[in-house]
Formats: structure tokens, C-alpha cells, sequence
């Protein structure tokens, strides 16, 4: 009678086993490699999380038998980053005995350290390679040297299930756990192991103290999403994806951005955007700076301190390396005086070390500054902080998502949006310190928060007297009546407030005219003059109708006078529109020294003499059209804004055919003024 068919599979089941265990051992015999398979309860009684790196271990060579059958083998095991790796020293003697410094072995065990302070190597692969067998423990993510990854038979991740901590529990004798909870614990210090696991103590509480820690520990409050920093945010979004994609072996870090700089005024949010970019990432923050590497002493400690910062981001990885005050390092084409070998040592130093991060995979270069005009180009060419962007002030909607995250308790309280209306041109920290007055305010009446705490901290907003109104409307009339004159742009609209304003930038004002500019390829003298001439039409038309001049032109960085003297001084120091054809090479203007005019009294005579032409031809432009001026302002005193074509419709009918004829007859008028030159002064 013939055996059934499944006695049959199992018989030759059994004789292929009963052969595989022949050649296992004849391969244990020719290259033997020593294993205590009994040093669960040694690992046991040391530490539970010793245990756990026991079975996983003795789990994943049971699976890489090739690693006992050839002859040589090299076997790359990545540990998760939450172990130490002194633990797999500690491990490895308890597994396989004192091994290293013993050469008539076969085996050796390497315990991979990252580069040290200084980005190098403090072993050497080919001393560790010797051996005719080799397990190399390294971190995930962790930087592999060259050597050992060209050497590698095989790189395997060590895995720990939840058999193993089963089986932790049943020898401790600490309770039920469920899956859920190991894929917490996994993620946690392994040293949480420990706490979580003692000896006939339930688990479970313990666990749950550990998940509130690790809450608080994370984030105080949750990140400000992506996309309430506009540009950035979009950019954020998009590294996400890469880095998920490179994570997953489908995107070579080739094609992902290695470094950024983010630029803007003070207190935008650059170091907010990085805490939220990390977070949405799943990637470690490393944030330093050129003071705190300063702080550490001499130029070899600041090297050695920055060297660890960039060695820790690489340990790391994936993560965002934010360096804030990115201008501190200066630039190397200003250098001067007694400590510009210091600065260029360092800025070299650092330009190698960004150079290296570009060579290990897995780090974002982060720069943060208010001055990118004054940080070394070779920082920002491709391949290092090769995307530029500006983080402005927020927007109405931005303000108000920025409120409800500092204010969670009232987030949903509708006139929270009505607030952030009221506050144009504030920052993310302006924002922080009114949502932290508010609920100051709160506290010390010893109650919860309410809107009303919040209204409170707004700025005190004045109406406007009757002069001074009539004021801002014939200001306001003066800068559309010239733009259409001289054929600026078109006027969107023209509006005055009924009380003290700051607009989106900021800037205290009282009304608006719009302007829609036209897009030139190339512009014309006669182009940066009429926008001079628009610009200080306010002033003019106060002049001419009230016989004096007020605050409401000059005064602050975005004012009238402010942008008319930026226009004037790039005519000169950069398109050679002045008395000298000479040019600097980069834009002065944007140098951000106060005393730029003093400093260069060439340049001051030039500008004076361009503002002063432009202002005159603006009074004789706006005499011509007094009546006109008078009565836009009229129109605008009453109805507060005008715009549209109802705007369009009322400045043709003002001007009347005007915008030729008398232009034109200015423009006579003052083309001496135009020609003039002054004191032989020429540009420094």
C-alpha cells in the first residue's frame, strides 16, 4: 500500500532538514563562530532592554545562516536610534565573548561610531576587517563608512517583535501589553525599557506615564502648520514629500534640497518655520548659531563646537540643521582690520563643513538671517543654501490662524478673525506677546480666558481731527493725480481712514493710494523720475493747498520719502544716471548702513539734486492742476474710498486732456533742472 501523498512531502521534508543540519555543521566546523545560546537570562538579569536586544538578535541570525556557512562574510546590522550602541558592545561580549585583541579568532564584532568633532573617522575599517567573519553595528540613518558598505555580504535591520517582549513579560511577570504599546515603546530612549519592565510590577501604569512624558516632551503645543508661512510653507511641504520618498529607497538624496536660507524682518517666525518643518518631517532639530560656537572660547573651540553640531546632524539624520544669524559669518570681500584671518578661518571652516553634509545623506541645511546682503555668495551658491526665501509678515488669515494656536481656549470664538484684521503688519512674536498679556490678564483675575482679554491688548486707535483728515485727503490726491499725469501706472483706488492705521508692512498711516505699476524690461531715466516725482506728490499737494509740509511723508523706512530717496540713490550708485558713469557692483542700498549719505557726500549731492528737480517738477505739475487736486480730495473726505472706474471715469474728467499738454510743458520747464550739475564732487 503506497503512503499518502502529504507523508510523502513529509518524509522528504524531514531528509531535507536532516541534510541541512549536516551541512550547517560541517560549515560550523571549518569556520567556527562561538555563540552562548544561554545568555538570555545573563541579558535578563542585567537588563530587560538587554533582553529584548538578546532575542532580536539570536532571532535575526537564525535567519542569516549564510553568515555561518561561507567562508568569509561581513554582515551590516542597522539598530534602531533609540539604543545605545554600548549596549551591543556590552551585548556582543555576553554573546560571543571577549572578542577584539584576541587575532587567532575568526570573528570580530564592530560597534560603528560616528565621525568625530573634527568630521573624522577614530577607527580604521581595514584593522576591523581582518577577520574572517565581521558583524558591524551601526545606527539607522546612521552614516556607514565607505569601507565596511563596500566590504557588506549583506545590511539587514535588526527587528524586535512583540514575541520578545512577550516573553518579557512572562518571565517579569508585569501584566498584558498590546501591540500598540510596543510600537510605542520602541520609539522611546531603550533605557524606558527598564522602567516600564520591573520584576512582578503591572506595566501598564508605567507605560502611561511614560506616554505623557514623551507628550510634554515633544511639543509644549503643536507646531504652526506648513502653510501659514506662505512661500516657505509650500517649499516645506514639498521636502516632506522628497524625504518620504527618499526614506522609502524610491528618491535618490541627489534630487532632494540640501539647504535653505530663509530671510525676512525680525520676528516673522524663521525659527518657528523650522520647529514646524521638523515636526512635519518626522526629523530631529539641531539648532545652533556662530555666538553660541563663539561662546565656547578661542577660534580652535568654536571649530571644534561647530564641527560637533554638524557631526551630531549627520548622526541624526534625517534632520534640520537651522544655523540663526546666518549674516554673523560675514563676507569675505569685506573683510578688514586685525581679526579678518579670524573671520575667514571661519567662514572657510564652515563653508567645508556645509561642503561635507552634502556628502552624507539625510541633512537639511537650514540658514536664518534679517541681512542676506551681507552673508558671503559662496554660501548661497547650488549645493549649499541654494533656495532663497522670504518669510514676510503675516496676513489677515495668517494672523488670525496664529492667534487661535496661541489661544486655544477661545480658538473658536468668531471676532478672533476681527481681531486679526486690527492688527496689520504685526509678527508672529508680536502676535505671542498679545495672546500672552491676554491671558495674563486673565490670570490675575483669577478666571478663564475670554475674547475680551484679547481686545484689551490692542493698539488705542484716535480718530482723526478735522484738519488733520483733510490733510491726509489732499495727500492722497496729490500721489493719483501725478501717477496719472505722468503715467506711472493706473490707480486702483484711493482711501482714507477714519482712525490710526498701520498697514500690512507695518507702517503708521493715515490713507492709501493703490497702484497698479506697469512691467518693464527695461527702464528709463525719465520712468525712475516720474515714480520719484508720484512718490513725493503727497507732500506737494500739502504744500500747495495748505502752505506747509507735515509728518506724513517721511519718517519711517516704507514712507514716501524713504522709497523716493531708494529710487534716487539706485539711479546713481547702480545705472549710472548721475554726473559719474562709474557704478557699484552690488546694491548699496540695500547695505543696510544708516549713514550711507555722510559716508558718501558724492552720492548725497546727487540724490539731493535728483529729489529736489523731482519735488519742483511735481509743485509745477500739480499747480497746473490744483483745482483737480481739490477736488479728488473733496470726493475723498466724503466718501472715504473711491476705486473702479468710477475712479478711472473721475481722474480723466479732472484732468481733462491734461495728462499731454501740461506734462509736456512741465517737462520743458525743468529740463535744465534735469541736465543741472553741482560741485564737482565726484562718486567715491
Amino acid at each position: 500500500m503506497k503512503p499518502a501523498a502529504p507523508d510523502r512531502r513529509l518524509k522528504r521534508a524531514l531528509e531535507n532538514l536532516a541534510r541541512s543540519k549536516t551541512k550547517l555543521a560541517e560549515a560550523l566546523s571549518k569556520t567556527p563562530v562561538p555563540f552562548n545560546r544561554k545568555a538570555a537570562l545573563d541579558c535578563l538579569a542585567t537588563s530587560p532592554r538587554l533582553f529584548i536586544a538578546y532575542c532580536a538578535l539570536v532571532h535575526l541570525l537564525k535567519i542569516e545562516r549564510d553568515f555561518f556557512a561561507a567562508e568569509t562574510y561581513v554582515l551590516v546590522v542597522r539598530i534602531p536610534r533609540v539604543w545605545s550602541l554600548d549596549d551591543y558592545e556590552y551585548l556582543s561580549e555576553i554573546c560571543f565573548g571577549p572578542l577584539n585583541g584576541q587575532p587567532n579568532l575568526v570573528l570580530n564584532v564592530v560597534c560603528h561610531s560616528p565621525r568625530g568633532k573634527k568630521g573624522h573617522w577614530d577607527f580604521q575599517p581595514q584593522k576591523q576587517l581582518g577577520f574572517r567573519k565581521v558583524v558591524v553595528f551601526v545606527h539607522d540613518g546612521g552614516e556607514l563608512h565607505p569601507e565596511f558598505a563596500a566590504a557588506a555580504d549583506r545590511i539587514v535591520d535588526l527587528e524586535v517583535s512583540n514575541r520578545h517582549f512577550d516573553g518579557l513579560s512572562r518571565l517579569l511577570r508585569t501584566g498584558p501589553h498590546t501591540s500598540e504599546d510596543v510600537s510605542f515603546l520602541l520609539k522611546q530612549n531603550a533605557p524606558f525599557i527598564d522602567a516600564v519592565y520591573r520584576k512582578a510590577r503591572p506595566a501598564a501604569p508605567a507605560l502611561q506615564r511614560v506616554r505623557q512624558i514623551a507628550s510634554r516632551a515633544k511639543y509644549a503645543r503643536p507646531p504652526l502648520p506648513l502653510m501659514s508661512f506662505g512661500e516657505a510653507g509650500s517649499w516645506g511641504l514639498r521636502l516632506k514629500a522628497d524625504l518620504a520618498a527618499w526614506r522609502k529607497g524610491i528618491l535618490s538624496w541627489s534630487e532632494v534640497d540640501k539647504g535653505v536660507l530663509l530671510y525676512g524682518p525680525p520676528g516673522v517666525g524663521k525659527t518657528s518655520f523650522a520647529t514646524a518643518l521638523a515636526a512635519e518631517c518626522d526629523s530631529t532639530l539641531i539648532a545652533a548659531s556662530l555666538a553660541k560656537w563663539q561662546s565656547h572660547g578661542h577660534l580652535g573651540d568654536l571649530l571644534k563646537a561647530m564641527y560637533a553640531d554638524f557631526a551630531e546632524a549627520k548622526e541624526k539624520a534625517p534632520s534640520i540643521f537651522l544655523i540663526d544669524e546666518f549674516d554673523g559669518f560675514g563676507d569675505r570681500a569685506k573683510l578688514s582690520g586685525d581679526n579678518a584671518q579670524y573671520v575667514l578661518e571661519v567662514i572657510n571652516a564652515a563653508l567645508e563643513a556645509i561642503d561635507g553634509t552634502s556628502g552624507h545623506e539625510g541633512v537639511v541645511i537650514m540658514g536664518a538671517t534679517n541681512l542676506p546682503e551681507r552673508i558671503d555668495p559662496a554660501f548661497l551658491r547650488a549645493g549649499r543654501l541654494e533656495k532663497h526665501i522670504l518669510i514676510s509678515k503675516p496676513d489677515r488669515l495668517t494672523r488670525a490662524n496664529i492667534l487661535r494656536y496661541y489661544l486655544p481656549e477661545i480658538a473658536d470664538e468668531p471676532n478672533l478673525a476681527e481681531i486679526a484684521g486690527r492688527l496689520p503688519g504685526r509678527t508672529g512674536a508680536d502676535l505671542e506677546y498679545i495672546a500672552r498679556r491676554a491671558r495674563q490678564k486673565a490670570r490675575l483675575d483669577g478666571r478663564s480666558l475670554k475674547i475680551s482679554d484679547v481686545s484689551e491688548q490692542l493698539p488705542q486707535e484716535l480718530p482723526l481731527s478735522h484738519d488733520d483728515d483733510w490733510r491726509v485727503c489732499l495727500h492722497e490726491a496729490g500721489h493719483a493725480i501725478l501717477t496719472k499725469l505722468f503715467n506711472v501706472g493706473v490707480v486702483e483706488s484711493v482711501e482714507v481712514f477714519d482712525l490710526d492705521h498701520r498697514d500690512e508692512d507695518g507702517q503708521d498711516s493715515h490713507g492709501r493710494t493703490t497702484i497698479s505699476l506697469p512691467r518693464l524690461s527695461i527702464r528709463t531715466e525719465n520712468s525712475f523720475r516720474a515714480d520719484i516725482a508720484m512718490q513725493l506728490g503727497g507732500m506737494v499737494a500739502e504744500e500747495l493747498v495748505l502752505g506747509d509740509r507735515s509728518t506724513t511723508a517721511g519718517g519711517t523706512s516704507g514712507s514716501d520719502l524713504a522709497d523716493a530717496t531708494n529710487l534716487a540713490v539706485k539711479m546713481v550708485s547702480m545705472y549710472g544716471m548721475g554726473n559719474s558713469l562709474h557704478i557699484f557692483s552690488k546694491p548699496i542700498i540695500d547695505s543696510g548702513e544708516p549713514n550711507l549719505l555722510i559716508r558718501l557726500p558724492g552720492l548725497r549731492f546727487e540724490v539731493d539734486r535728483i529729489l529736489k528737480t523731482e519735488f519742483d517738477r511735481a509743485k509745477a505739475a500739480l499747480e497746473l492742476n490744483r483745482d483737480a487736486v481739490v477736488h479728488l480730495a473733496t470726493v475723498l473726505k466724503s466718501e472715504r474710498k473711491i476705486s473702479g472706474d468710477r475712479l478711472t471715469a473721475l481722474l480723466c474728467s479732472l484732468i481733462n486732456g491734461r495728462s499731454t499738454t501740461d506734462t509736456s510743458l512741465v517737462a520743458a520747464r525743468f529740463q535744465n533742472g534735469v541736465n543741472a550739475t553741482g560741485p564737482d564732487e565726484a562718486l567715491p
